[in-house]
């Protein structure tokens, strides 16, 4: 686990790095508050900070303060040299955790240190049970919007698979990976806000079916949106149906604009939907599909997406005829 330490003092940090360090922390030294202010606003902070009430930029309580509401949970142990009761009470109220008196005691800071990794570890259970529920459930839902359409699970399964491959290749995180193979299922959960007449039309839609058709997107990216630990799946549902060269919808983002893991899955979701057999469609060949996609690089497609798809277009096709696993 990382550990910040925030303070003006040189020979302070010393002595707490050596001190953590032994104890077996990895260690994140700041001399002020600008610098740890930085860390703790990454994406990837240091769950536990270890802050002098004191110090330039940013003082430890103005920390604290912003940390406070703060998901997932960043402890914050105040060191001070302060020992009113009033300043101690104002500590804890604007978002410290608990705090230290100077000078330090190495077995005070150690159970410290142990109560925070216990409340920490609770928090991560609880956020992981609470997202494995929400997962189940939008699956559900996206099953229902698949199922409405006549499509099936392996489509999304495929589409998964593909999904992964190409994230896997463009050397994304084993994190990234694993979220746009999860959340590529989400895609079109939007569907299940519209109505059968629309969805199932065996006919060609009209300009007004097809303005309605579009907001799936949107309503996919309301249904999953506001849970912050599903933010790819609703980038995902919003974008699908943005093209490269701007002229996709519902925001005709255009290039790099549009988020990586929508990028992806359009690609993905067309290669599966032009092979499957629908009811306005015949099955296209895997030769013709393609063709079809090569063509359309840097109008529909990502065109450094494309040069992957052919590199590893065999395994697409084994996985759509069901003679692959999810790997090469």
């Amino acid at each position: 686990m990382r550990i910040l330490i925030a303070d003006d003092d040189q020979s302070m940090r010393f002595i707490l790095k050596v001190q953590l360090e032994s104890w077996g922390y990895e260690v994140i030294s700041c001399k002020n508050g600008h610098e740890a202010m930085d860390y703790l606003r990454s994406e990837d902070p240091p769950r536990i900070a270890i802050l002098d009430w004191m110090m330039q930029g940013y003082t430890g309580i103005e920390i604290a303060q912003e940390l406070k509401e703060r998901s997932p949970l960043i402890y914050v142990i105040l060191f001070t040299s302060k020992t009113a009761e009033d300043d101690l009470v104002e500590a804890i109220e604007m978002g410290a955790h608990c705090f230290q008196t100077k000078p330090v005691s190495p077995g005070v800071l150690k159970s410290h240190i142990e109560v925070a990794r216990r409340l920490i570890d609770a928090e991560d259970r609880l956020h992981h049970q609470e997202r494995e529920i929400r997962i189940q459930c939008y699956g559900a839902i996206a099953n229902l919007a698949e199922t409405r359409h006549n499509l099936t699970g392996t489509h999304m399964k495929r589409i998964s698979i593909y999904s992964r491959l190409l994230a896997e290749q463009l050397g994304m995180s084993k994190q990234q990976c694993e979220d746009i193979a999860l959340y590529s299922s989400f895609h079109d959960i939007g569907k299940v806000g519209m109505s059968d007449t629309i969805l199932l039309s065996p006919d060609t839609y009209s300009k007004y079916e097809k303005e309605i058709m579009k907001t799936h997107t949107l309503i996919g990216y309301d249904i999953l949106s506001n849970v912050s630990t599903l933010r790819t799946a609703a980038l995902i549902a919003r974008h699908h149906h943005e093209k490269w060269d701007g002229t996709g919808y519902p925001d005709g983002l255009k290039g790099e604009a549009i988020p990586i893991e929508a990028r992806i899955v359009t690609l993905s979701d067309v290669y599966d939907a032009l092979r499957s057999e629908r009811e306005y469609k015949d099955t296209w060949t895997h030769e013709k599909t393609v063709e079809f996609i090569v063509g359309e690089s840097g109008k529909s497609f990502d065109p450094k997406l494309i040069e992957i798809f052919l590199k590893h277009q065999k395994t697409f096709l084994a996985v759509f005829d069901g003679t692959a696993m999810e790997r090469e």
